[in-house]
């Protein structure tokens, strides 16, 4: 439990740990039982149940995201008691012109200080389902 840090700096410290590969770090602010949704039609698209979905369902973006050479805007980010949200602009810029433009926001809910869920919304699912359908191998 974190008694002290913020919603943000939970979400912070997951991303520090997750970079890093820590992942003991990373158990100290995500619940083992953690679920993270992203839902769509496309190949990625589903529920992760569990720490290790989690964290390949991140490794996968990671990688995507690593030939897609986003440029993120964050447009607000906020937290109110066990939630916080951030809504972003997502622009790509991958060389075979593969690209998506668009408005995403995470949902990341707390229990006991660690990180419970999260929850992607896209204000173009459509968008969503075919940059994903073209880019993600399983």
């Amino acid at each position: 439990m974190h008694p002290n840090m913020t919603n943000q700096e939970i979400v912070d410290k997951f991303f520090d740990r997750y970079m890093k590969r820590d992942l003991e770090g990373v158990k100290d602010v995500m619940a083992d039982n953690v679920v993270w949704y992203f839902l769509g039609r496309h190949k990625l698209a589903g529920k992760r149940n569990g720490l290790n979905e989690v964290i390949k369902f991140f490794d996968t973006m990671g990688g995507i995201m690593a030939t897609s050479k986003p440029a993120i805007e964050k447009l607000i980010v906020a937290e109110k008691e066990n939630y916080f949200i951030e809504c972003q602009h997502i622009q790509t810029n991958r060389e075979d012109g593969i690209n998506i433009d668009h408005y995403v926001s995470v949902l990341w809910t707390f229990e006991d200080g660690k990180i419970i869920s999260g929850r992607h919304f896209f204000s173009d699912p459509e968008s969503v389902d075919r940059y994903f359908s073209a880019v993600a191998t399983r």
